[in-house]
């Protein structure tokens, strides 16, 4: 089964794919990295930003048709691809909206790999995200693409803009720390981010894993001398 997964390559069959799509290339070595454990798992995928159908092409072809696809997208226009491997449950969601999204969430949802390659905009991929992170299952993978337009002021980015997508995620690393630092973390980010096992920032793609540990903070020792009241730093 390990060598089997082994062989599997995004980046081999994007070039294959019959519709288009545009991803980085750098993309493809984190898909192949992340998705092997969901393979023969049908794997519950969310795709946000269907556009001309590439990519939900590609994870069809990944996962060889054993999986359940949805697909969001703004426009109603690209929501009538069709597959012979499997089945696509289409929405016409605007990403940016709360209404839309409880709208769609309402029967409660859940995922096991959620992409968000939608508008690209600011408050878009950060109101997707709260809104979607809690709907991602244990285990599960969420990733934010093109965050490269954080910095383009055209999709409400900016270097070191406070509501830029990166920067609202880099809030996340010290939510991760929360139990090493004095201040209490703000209660919303507590509340959506539930078991955030790590956030991990490549060129243009932002990766959140989920998984619930308990007691992650818990130190650990091997010596029947260890002195309880050793701090740590």
């Amino acid at each position: 089964m390990c060598e089997y997964h082994a062989m599997k390559s995004t980046r081999e069959l994007f070039w294959k794919l019959k519709l288009q799509c545009h991803k980085w290339e750098n993309y493809f070595d984190v898909y192949d990295e992340m998705l092997p454990p969901f393979i023969d798992k049908h794997p519950k995928v969310l795709e946000i930003g269907v556009a001309h159908g590439g990519s939900l092409e590609m994870w069809i072809e990944y996962f060889e048709g054993k999986l359940d696809l949805y697909g969001v997208d703004i426009n109603k226009e690209y929501l009538d691809y069709k597959f012979d491997d499997a089945h696509v449950q289409y929405s016409c969601v605007d990403q940016g909206s709360q209404e839309h999204w409880d709208a769609y969430l309402s029967d409660d949802k859940n995922f096991d790999i959620i992409v968000d390659d939608g508008s690209h905009v600011m408050n878009d991929q950060i109101v997707t995200l709260l809104n979607l992170f809690p709907k991602l299952n244990n285990n599960g993978i969420y990733l934010i693409e093109d965050t490269h337009t954080s910095y383009w002021n055209a999709y409400g980015g900016g270097l070191k803009k406070e509501t830029s997508c990166i920067e609202f995620c880099k809030n996340l690393i010290d939510l991760l720390h929360a139990p090493h630092i004095n201040e209490t973390p703000p209660p919303k980010l507590k509340e959506v981010f539930v078991d955030l096992h790590s956030v991990t920032f490549y060129n243009s793609l932002i990766l959140l894993k989920k998984k619930h540990i308990e007691h992650q903070a818990k130190p650990a020792h091997n010596d029947e001398s260890w002195d309880p009241n050793f701090k740590w730093g």
